[in-house]
């Protein structure tokens, strides 16, 4: 019995690690020009594109929002506004562990991908 244990604990640990997996280096995207960036302050969405690239999130949402192993976040801001994004980042959901990003960082993150749509 602790044998079975010991294996489902290994297997859930693996599992959970590979979930959390480390930032892969991935070249940058293209920068769109001026007028194909999307409204509002392009200092904080630039901002916010950066703290997301920097942050773990790329493990599973990909670089360039179209996912991996987590969903994609192309259009996020469609389905949930800023308030609900933080709420995700901060408490997690599904798969997604809680607190993958934080404080300020987690902000600036979730006023970007809000603007998503």
């Amino acid at each position: 019995m602790k044998r079975l244990a010991t294996v489902l604990m290994v297997g859930a640990l693996a599992v959970g690690l590979t979930a959390c997996g480390g930032q892969q280096s991935q070249p940058a995207p293209e920068e769109k020009p001026a007028a194909e960036k999307a409204s509002g302050d392009t200092a904080t969405a630039s901002a916010g594109e950066e703290k997301f690239k920097q942050s773990s999130c790329v493990g599973c949402h990909g670089v360039d929002l179209k996912g991996a192993t987590g969903p994609s976040l192309e259009t996020i801001g469609s389905k949930y506004n800023k308030d609900e994004i933080l709420e995700i980042i901060k408490n997690g959901k599904g798969s997604m562990p809680a607190n993958m990003s934080k404080g300020e960082d987690a902000e600036t993150i979730a006023t970007w991908l809000a603007e998503k749509k």
